[in-house]
């Protein structure tokens, strides 16, 4: 059983664009769980409305609003998905049809697949908006950005684990950058999500980090996974991750692969 996990936060108009191109992905998963930051009632509430018009079962996994915390809030999704497989999205993310069959047919214990996005200019993210998905659409923006970029990305991910299983590269350098899937099972082994990481950015870093720390290999689906992300305005506030509070406690010197503050709390160093 599959379970896509798309973390969340008061967007309704994105999310359903990232729910309508799962659908177009329907019959290689078998629920959604949308893990929700903390959205105010009436998002709620238009939300569990806009439940009902899949075709698929869709969990809604909300937690109150403290602020932004991505990695509390995938968590969250994390408990409340149902499948032995889990592929994490986010809701500014549109799956080209084919991505989530590309990252269950890589599904392996001991391995986690990761993927990266095309970001769409305001003018294509509207027109997805305007329009509305299909596969057409999705199909001929995808075609419209560089391949380049994906493809040195692709080729970086396959450099670095030849590299790192001849010792010649430190697990920090593995990161995901985007979409990626994992046994559920093994995301369980190193606890989960960090949620020393507050606010936004490092988190899935630390994730592909902690990943590797415990002896798991990285497979690129980066080719096969297509995904879009939408464009929209940053929040108040929000700076790229290395300048922000997060990069101090992303470059401690010890890291655990199993972190303390979790999925369980004060689990202790075990696995590390």
């Amino acid at each position: 059983m599959t379970s896509v996990v798309v973390c969340f936060y008061d967007r309704i108009d994105l999310l359903k664009c990232c729910l309508d191109a799962l659908s177009l992905n329907a019959g290689h998963f078998d629920e959604v769980v949308v893990a929700d930051d903390g959205s105010a009632k009436p998002v709620v509430e238009e939300l569990e409305r806009l439940i009902s018009t899949y075709g698929f079962p869709i969990v809604h996994a909300w937690h109150e609003r403290e602020g932004a915390r991505r990695s509390a809030t995938r968590n969250n999704g994390i408990r409340h998905a149902r499948g032995e497989y889990l592929v994490f999205v986010d809701a500014d993310f549109a799956a080209l049809p084919g991505t989530i069959e590309a990252h269950v047919r890589v599904a392996r214990p001991g391995q986690f697949a990761a993927g990266r996005v095309k970001y769409t200019t305001r003018e294509q993210s509207e027109r997805i908006l305007k329009e509305g998905v299909s596969a057409g659409l999705l199909e001929a923006i995808y075609r419209e950005l560089p391949d380049k970029p994906i493809l040195r990305e692709h080729r970086e991910f396959i450099r670095y684990g030849i590299l790192h299983r001849l010792g010649l590269a430190q697990a920090r350098r593995q990161t995901f950058g985007g979409h990626f899937s994992v046994c559920k099972k093994d995301i369980e082994f190193v606890n989960g999500y960090d949620e020393n990481y507050v606010g936004w950015g490092g988190e899935d870093q630390d994730m592909a980090h902690r990943l590797v720390l415990a002896g798991f290999a990285g497979r690129s689906v980066i080719r096969g996974a297509r995904m879009l992300h939408l464009w929209h305005r940053r929040e108040m506030g929000e700076k790229h991750w290395k300048e922000g509070t997060n990069v101090d406690y992303y470059l401690r010197e010890e890291v655990p692969a199993r972190c303390e503050n979790g999925l369980v709390k004060n689990s202790g160093k075990a696995g590390s």
